[in-house]
């Protein structure tokens, strides 16, 4: 887990940086998730992530500058070579799901036993799109793994916003940066929501080396591949 600590633009400011990933199938609406987190309105089409991303997200809490980056997940096999350099240090890994997919929530288990053999980082299960009529999984299907896995659980809506920053406060507020107040987390999570508007964000323009970009090349499982243009989807 990554805690680190710069002094270096004000003295008088602390600042402390954490590292977060989504991770999951492709189109389970991780990118939106991340959009409704930093404040970015929701959009029914998006492109679809190539390699890895970030965005970044800056909290104030009791004089601390909590800096955030948080990493977006390409879900395709092809680009899951690229995880585990993001996942280690990790301060919360998200493992998504989408309720009108069962087959991206029977992948959930590899993708958590995945993340496992990489680092001892907290994880998060989420449900996305309980916003869709026609559901594949249902809620207490998501309870009772996540708690075979004694990880937390929350569903969410990326389109609506539902539980969207409840999720992300209360995942949050387990940082030890917020030690001082575990005692009560309720109290926490909404101090944080109140202290915290809308933000202005970064996107991963600094994350070129990592983020592959249209027409170049990166290497995947030992073989060179040219990277083309993002597909148009639903980001709900």
């Amino acid at each position: 887990m990554e805690e680190s600590h710069d002094d270096s633009v004000d003295n008088s400011i602390s600042v402390t940086r954490h590292k977060i990933i989504f991770v999951g199938d492709a189109g389970v609406g991780k990118t939106s998730i991340i959009n409704r987190i930093v404040d970015n309105p929701f959009s029914e089409s998006y492109e679809m992530s190539i390699g890895v991303d970030f965005m970044s997200k800056n909290l104030r809490y009791h004089g601390q500058n909590i800096k955030l980056q948080i990493w977006d997940s390409a879900g395709q096999e092809k680009y899951k070579g690229l995880i585990p350099s993001y996942v280690r240090n990790s301060s919360i890994v998200f493992v998504v799901y989408d309720v009108s997919s069962k087959s991206s929530f029977n992948n959930v288990s590899s993708w958590i036993s995945f993340i496992k053999s990489i680092e001892n980082t907290t994880i998060i299960l989420c449900g996305n799109k309980i916003d869709l009529t026609t559901r594949e999984v249902q809620k207490n299907e998501g309870e009772q793994f996540a708690e075979k896995e004694g990880i937390p659980f929350f569903e969410v809506s990326a389109k609506s916003n539902e539980n969207v920053k409840l999720m992300f406060y209360s995942a949050v507020s387990d940082l030890p940066t917020f030690a001082d107040g575990a005692s009560n987390k309720d109290n926490l999570i909404k101090e944080l929501q109140e202290e915290n508007g809308v933000e202005n964000i970064q996107e991963g323009n600094n994350a070129q080396a990592s983020t592959p970009q249209e027409g170049n090349t990166m290497n995947v499982n030992g073989q060179a591949q040219t990277i083309k243009k993002k597909k148009k989807g639903c980001g709900c």
